[in-house]
């Protein structure tokens, strides 16, 4: 199982975006992982006087559809609001899902060009 959590937060004209790679043998020990890593960025931001928007925090389950039903049942509870789990994240310009298809970012580049072809 292999997961990326994408953390975003808006206090300052920045965006951050935090990205962290854990692998773990069940959604317990992930969301386990996945909360202390949320609270060491959480952390580093109030020590550089941000703020982390948990109202804009989500993440994304990757993996092969039988690890992703393990996972599915699991919620994330950051400062007493509920994480949202996403099927697409996009990070530096590339959509992800789940099943790294990357279909949406086919279609999304393609009516791009499109678009740019066509006006």
């Amino acid at each position: 199982m292999v997961l990326i959590v994408s953390i975003v937060s808006i206090r300052t004209p920045m965006t951050l975006n935090a990205n962290t790679f854990c692998s773990a043998a069940d959604g317990a020990t992930m969301s386990a992982q996945l909360l202390r890593c949320i609270d060491d960025v959480s952390r580093w931001m109030s020590s550089n006087r941000l703020k982390l928007n948990v109202d804009k925090t989500q993440f994304i389950w990757l993996g092969a559809p039988r690890q992703l039903q393990q996972v599915s049942s699991v919620h994330l509870v950051v400062d007493g609001v509920p994480v949202s789990t996403a099927d697409t994240v996009r990070d530096l310009g590339v959509t992800l899902d789940t099943r790294l298809s990357f279909q949406q970012h086919v279609d999304s580049v393609a009516r791009s060009c499109f678009y740019a072809l066509h006006s």
